[in-house]
């Protein structure tokens, strides 16, 4: 039977995006999208916050056309990992590896961002920074 992993979300970023590089000089950014909850009724408003990671041209796309409060659309797909950090204590993450960032507002609202990349490297390949892991 087939799978499927895709997701679309439509926010605004809680942070800056910073972008890095890794050991391998590939070059990554995370941010945080809060994401609204549709509202049936009566229903309170509730808001989702999403860490995205992204590589290569759309984590250069991100950082440097992105920032605090902006709306965007991310496409990509989701991804659980586990870490342990220095105390030993094993950690969860369930993140959104970009393959698309689109930004929707503002004074840089220029133009969207298709990737023209290869598949991101997981934590198995290398792709991740190594001891600046976790953010």
């Amino acid at each position: 039977m087939a799978s499927l992993n895709k997701i679309i979300l439509v926010g605004r970023l809680t942070t800056n995006p910073e972008i890095r590089t890794t050991m391998d000089a590939v070059p990554m950014t995370r941010f945080q999208l809060a994401v609204e909850r549709m509202r049936f009724g009566a229903a309170p408003k509730e808001t989702d916050l999403v860490d995205v990671i992204a590589w290569r041209n759309n984590a250069e796309y991100a950082s440097q056309n992105l920032s605090k409060g902006q709306m965007a659309l991310v496409e990509g797909r989701i991804q659980n990992r586990s870490f342990e950090t220095k105390e030993g204590v094993k950690r969860y993450v369930t993140e959104v590896v970009a393959n698309n960032v689109v930004v929707l507002e503002g004074k840089k609202a220029a133009k969207p961002h298709v990737a023209e990349q290869e598949p991101a490297k997981t934590e198995d390949e290398g792709g991740y920074l190594g001891e600046d892991l976790p953010f």
